[in-house]
Order: structure tokens, then sequence, then C-alpha cells
């Protein structure tokens, strides 16, 4: 009968599995996120957007930033929130294009209203329904799984290490 227990070579096809799962599930969240950004090519306009927050040093967002698959902003226009008619200029504020507007110090128009026009590249929908939103959740959920193979090692790590530590006290040879 072989005494012998677990041996450090058993561990190879448990550290191989993980790998190959944590790899597949990276490379599932890419594929996902890379699907969700491809169908939102349709380019939208929005006109006079108000912005709640105003013109502020901190920054304001534009309210479609969170639309599913809203990327590559490009704020063509602001304007005055007070006097419709009266355009912002452009050294006043600086803009990204992950949609957000920010004020320059000392403009004459800081933490007053404004209203914003502006394209960016997206799908249009604003709710979790479509297919970009599925793709999203289902990234989202991927992603979350994802963080539960640290708790996996981790417990087949104490495992092997338990079995070493009970074998080696099973080891020893019984004498008659």
């Amino acid at each position: 009968m072989d005494k012998r227990g677990t041996s450090l070579g058993d561990l190879y096809p448990a550290v191989i599995t993980i790998v190959l799962i944590g790899i597949m599930i990276g490379l599932g969240i890419f594929i996902l996120t890379s699907t969700s950004d491809a169908i939102s090519t349709e380019t939208i306009t929005v006109y006079n957007e108000t912005l709640a927050s105003g013109l502020t040093e901190a920054g304001s967002t534009l309210t479609t930033i969170s639309d599913c698959g809203a990327h590559d902003f490009v704020v063509a226009y602001v304007y005055n929130g007070t006097t419709a008619d009266l355009m912002v200029v452009d050294t006043d504020y600086t803009t990204s294009t992950e949609g957000s507007i920010t004020g320059v110090a000392g403009s004459v128009y800081l933490n007053g209203s404004i209203n914003a026009t502006y394209s960016y590249t997206g799908t249009g929908d604003t709710s979790s329904t479509g297919t970009c939103g599925v793709l999203e959740t289902t990234g989202t959920g991927v992603g979350g799984m994802a963080a539960w193979i640290a708790v996996i090692v981790v417990v087949l790590a104490a495992a092997v290490v338990l079995g070493i530590v009970v074998s080696s006290f099973g080891n020893r040879g019984a004498s008659v």
C-alpha cells in the first residue's frame, strides 16, 4: 500500500485550470465590452441641454454620459443659461471626450447656468433593455465573478497545505 500522500506535483492540473478560467473570464469581459462599443455607432446630437450644476471649476457632466455605449463626446457650443443667445467663448471652458465641461479659473461664467450643444457616439438606448444594455450588464456580472477567483485560489492553497500537513503526520511508521 502506498502512503505517500499528496505531493506538490498534484497541484499542476488545478493551477492550470484556475489560470485558464481566469484567462477565459478576462477574454469574455473584453469581448463583451468591445461588442458593446462596436454596436454603439450612431452619432447623436443634443441641443441646448441645461447643465444642472452650471459651469464650475470642478466640472459638470452631460446628462447622456450614462446612456448605454455613450462615448466620444464633442461639445460644439456652450451658451449662457440666463441669456440664451450669449455664447460662452471656448477659452472659458474645457471639454473631454468622456462627457464633461470644466470652467476655467477667472471665467465670468463660473457658477452660472449654461446650456450645451454636443454630439456623441452611442446607441440612443437610455434604458437597460436594449442590446447594448444587456451586453454591459453581462460584462459587469462576469466581472463580479472574476473576484471569486482569488477566493478559490486561497481555499485551494489552504487545502493543499492542510493535506501536506495531515499526510506528514500520517506517514510516521508504526512500530511493530
